[in-house]
């Protein structure tokens, strides 16, 4: 009796293992067949994250570094100015 529980241990942890070895010789072939596939999608998403970057810098850059910026923050602050100057002017009067 305790034999035969011993042989069916032994069988189920052999049928276990079996089942890993091939499942991870499987991945292996797979990952080798699929490898150049891979590798270029990989290169695809990071230059596609890249050319994101640079347009989002230039963008940044256009925005900072415009010279209409400093008109139009020169034009907002004579605009609150104006503003200010003119309901202190309503209210004294």
């Amino acid at each position: 009796m305790v034999f035969d529980g011993l042989i069916l241990m032994v069988v189920g942890m052999l049928t276990v293992s079996l089942f890993l070895v091939l499942m991870v010789v499987i991945i292996s072939v797979l990952s080798s067949i699929f490898k150049e596939h891979a590798l270029g999608e990989e290169k695809r998403i990071l230059d596609d994250i890249e050319d994101k970057r640079k347009k989002k810098r230039a963008k940044e850059a256009k925005k900072a570094g415009s010279p209409d910026s400093g008109f139009e923050a020169a034009r907002m602050a004579a605009v609150i100015s104006a503003a200010v100057t003119a309901h202190r002017q309503h209210q004294a009067g």
